[in-house]
């Protein structure tokens, strides 16, 4: 008779693809984003629901499988409202967008150069059925009522170029324009052709889409436009419809102890000291200004582990701000529910980590402070943020700075006989002062190397010290790049 531990080892050996010959999950090279398809496969196959928090912290195949033997099938809270209720992140997103009508930091711009003969009137046919298909793309949403069902897709706009450049030229002033959630104008989308091929613009509203929701759109994409020239139904995968998948996410999130995830936030996060950068120009109060973020970048070698890279990124802040305590929000993919790898939605949280530098500069003491500092915020993730803020009392002030790991798949459209590239754009606003990201070769920057983008106000920290933050990062990841941070083996209950 098998044992819980056999059946959740033989999930775990399914979605790495190879059989596990070590019970510890680090070894066996499990990601967070591998964690979340072993939480959607047991849901899956199982029915039994996952708490993220306990599965993003489980050393082992053992406990794991544990969590799994004690879980279950969360009962949901009552939704209000008729429409399909918002995550905590859209709610805030479309908060923002109802008190600054004219406000594009909720704008995910999405752009792909095609290099090859292209159909532009079946590549339009087939924006719109993704549209279709996706129905968070065509709601209007309200914070009491939710997301309500408003209407058909919305035909692309159609322009021509001469070249590639002048065609992503052309895209950007009906990208950047500020949506309207709450009429229901959530995408927009153009397609432009030239003489060597297109070059497709998509803009969605951050209240329905998140990273993840990049890759889903391009595959669908895809699979849309060769259907089309093949005179076929399209073959859509099987996937939840939005009411349904936004249940799976809530009751994922009911499956966590969030009282005693509430205590650990508190006992982490009160009196966190707020960062102050050298240099800034803004005020200190009142709402944050939606100006035009400077960006730089700088390639990197491969990034290792993301505490690793988050230890090199918090003693940089430290270098420059001459503080200890670090913190800052790391946004996390929730699609841990079977099925929501296959929706656009937004499906994400903003994470507050907490980090008490070592007094003096040192890769080992950075590396063991930040994976505590880690396994703590891990451990409580599925709060909402409004509920981290209401428990830690001042914390608000983290959600100022983030910090991200942009290891979402890639947004690939295959397309017949033609080259497809994404195009990755700056953001046209910030909702925060700072975004530090590191995007992999291949997502949209540099195709051979790894790159780190830091976009900021510049109300909020001054060039030369932006600078020599994004150049501290780099090198300390160099010299902290061949560690290992020692393992937590106990969920710590302060950071300090």
């Amino acid at each position: 008779m098998s044992t819980p531990g056999d059946r959740v080892g033989r999930i775990v050996d399914a979605v790495l693809g190879t059989a596990a010959t070590e019970d510890s999950l680090s070894r066996l090279g499990v990601t967070s984003l591998d964690l979340l398809r072993v939480c959607a496969e047991l849901e899956h196959r199982t029915g039994v629901t996952l708490s993220l928090a306990d599965v993003m912290t489980a050393p082992t195949v053992t406990a794991l499988a544990e969590h799994w033997r004690n879980g279950g099938v969360p009962v949901l809270p009552r939704a209000t409202g008729a429409g399909i209720p918002l995550t905590s992140l859209a709610r805030g997103c479309l908060l923002r967008q109802l008190v600054s009508p004219a406000d594009i930091a909720g704008n995910c711009i999405l752009l792909w150069t095609l290099d090859g003969p292209v159909h532009a009137d079946l590549l339009a046919e087939s924006i719109m059925e993704v549209q279709q298909r996706h129905e968070l793309l065509r709601c209007a949403y309200t914070l009491r009522g939710g997301a309500v069902p408003a209407g058909p897709p919305v035909a692309p706009a159609r322009m021509v170029a001469e070249t590639a450049a002048e065609a992503l030229a052309r895209c950007q002033p009906l990208l950047t324009v500020a949506l309207r959630p709450a009429a229901g104008e959530v995408f927009r989308s153009v397609v432009v052709s030239t003489p060597t091929g297109a070059v497709i613009g998509l803009v969605a509203h951050h209240v329905a889409f998140d990273g993840y929701s990049e890759s889903v759109v391009a595959a669908d994409l895809g699979r849309a436009y060769r259907a089309r020239l093949d005179r076929r139904p399209v073959d859509w995968p099987a996937a939840p419809d939005a009411r349904t998948a936004n249940e799976s996410y809530r009751r994922q999130r009911a499956a966590g102890d969030l009282d005693r995830q509430g205590a650990r936030v508190r006992a982490a996060l009160s009196g966190a000291t707020e960062l102050r950068f050298p240099g800034a120009t803004g005020s200190r109060t009142g709402r944050e200004a939606s100006e035009t973020p400077a960006v730089l970048t700088a390639a990197l070698a491969p990034v290792p582990a993301v505490s690793v890279a988050m230890a090199a990124y918090a003693r940089a802040v430290g270098t420059v701000t001459g503080q200890r305590d670090i913190s800052f929000v790391v946004p996390v993919n929730r699609r841990g529910a079977a099925g929501l790898d296959l929706v656009v939605g937004n499906f994400v949280e903003m994470l507050p980590v907490r980090i008490m530098l070592p007094a003096a500069p040192d890769p080992a003491g950075d590396l063991t402070a930040t994976a505590t500092a880690w396994a703590s915020a891990l451990s409580r993730q599925d709060l909402d943020f409004e509920e981290v803020v209401r428990a830690a009392g001042s914390a608000g002030h983290i959600h100022q700075h983030v910090f991200a790991l942009q290891n979402n798949p890639a947004p690939r459209i295959e397309l017949p006989g033609t080259r497809a590239r994404f195009v990755r754009s700056p953001y046209p606003a910030l909702a925060n002062r700072t975004m530090t990201e590191i995007w992999p070769a291949g997502s949209g920057y540099s195709d051979t190397t790894d790159t780190a983008v830091f976009s900021y106000g510049p109300g909020w920290i001054g060039a030369a010290e932006a600078a020599a933050l994004l150049t501290g990062f780099r090198d300390n990841l160099r010299r902290y790049a061949g560690r290992q941070p020692a393992p937590v083996t106990a969920l710590p209950g302060v950071c300090r």
